[in-house]
């Protein structure tokens, strides 16, 4: 029996359960489209914020198209309650130097907060690697996200636009500023054996 996870997280129901309700949305609130992905998704979900590289692509067979903000959201919420969510980043951000990057990212962050209630910081893109000591983190490299079979990358991607009012700044980056209408999400998923067959 598959289980799914409801938006709420407070309780699980058997996958068989599930009915499309009105507006063409399922029970957990994906569109019919992804209803199906989401029902056999057996792999794990990595998140990253603009970059792909060659090492995330499988082998095999996989589909790129890009998903509505609702069933992305959608999607972290039942990766990170199953436990399969990871995080990666393409540059290390922990780094001095990497000071403007991080911010870009932690405002993308607080857009996703703001604009479609998704429960994400920029701590959830590190990894603790010493025991239970929060003091000890690294990031989790892009090229980790290595795709098997059943395996979805999620990649969320933004534009910026010059600012109204950039006061008496004289760095040429905060000219620019997140445009929050701007936000996409690309799913990019390595089909399994099956699904492979059949295109």
């Amino acid at each position: 029996m598959i289980l799914i996870a409801t938006e709420g997280m407070d309780d699980i129901v058997p996958a068989r359960r599930i009915r499309l309700r009105a507006k063409g949305r399922s029970h957990d609130g994906l569109s019919p489209e992804l209803a199906w992905q989401r029902l056999t998704m057996s792999g794990r979900l990595f998140l990253s914020f603009w970059d792909l590289c060659l090492d995330n692509l499988p082998q095999g067979r996989f589909e790129r198209r890009a998903i509505a903000a609702v069933d992305a959201g959608a999607m972290i919420r039942t990766a990170r309650g199953g436990n399969t969510l990871l995080c990666v980043i393409k540059d290390y951000l922990l780094a001095p130097h990497r000071a403007r990057e991080r911010r870009r990212h932690e405002e993308l962050c607080a857009v996703l907060r703001a604009n479609y209630h998704w429960s994400l910081d920029f701590e959830d893109f590190l990894s603790a690697f010493d025991g239970d000591r929060s003091d000890i983190a690294s990031i989790t490299p892009l090229q980790l996200a290595e795709l098997q079979p059943g395996d979805s990358l999620l990649i969320v991607t933004c534009d910026y636009r010059i600012a109204d009012n950039t006061g008496s700044s004289s760095d040429p980056e905060d000219r620019f500023v997140l445009a929050e209408d701007s936000v996409a999400f690309n799913l990019v998923t390595a089909l399994l054996p099956q699904e492979t067959a059949t295109l």
